[in-house]
């Protein structure tokens, strides 16, 4: 009973001072100008594992789902090691929203290195989604 009076006097508090109800949680509104700034964050497809094998030559193709319309771009950023600092920037491209994947030459990746890809997706409006992002090691195999 005490969790349900709760619940009541929060969603009092949140509809009383806008004068209209206001969903909390997945959506972000600013009440003065009711802008609806939310952008769903990408969903990565590959790689989302731990490690990556590469072949000498071959590509590493970053892809994600594609499923959200309003996408001005999507940003792609690639770092050396876990943390996504400046200084560790090592690839960054601004894809069209139409596509899903990105090739990266694999003259970039170190054979036992740790890489960490990140992706956000800026809307028509110019709001960008919160980060979606990987790390991995890569491993290079020789061709026979």
């Amino acid at each position: 009973m005490l969790r349900y009076n709760f619940v009541l006097i929060s969603l009092v508090f949140l509809v009383l001072p806008a004068g209209r109800p206001v969903q909390v949680g997945a959506v972000s509104i600013t009440l003065e100008s009711g802008v609806y700034s939310y952008v769903p964050e990408p969903r990565l497809r590959y790689p989302i594992s731990d490690t990556v094998f590469l072949e000498a030559d071959e590509p590493l193709e970053f892809s994600w789902w594609n499923d959200s319309s309003q996408t001005r771009i999507f940003t792609i950023k690639i770092y050396k090691g876990y943390n996504m600092y400046a200084g560790n920037l090592i690839y960054k491209n601004d894809i069209p929203p139409g596509d899903s994947s990105v090739k990266v030459d694999s003259a970039l990746f170190v054979d036992g290195q740790v890489y960490t890809w990140s992706l956000i997706r800026v809307s028509l409006a110019g709001y960008k989604s919160d980060k979606s992002f990987n790390s991995f090691k890569v491993i290079r195999e020789k061709k026979s």
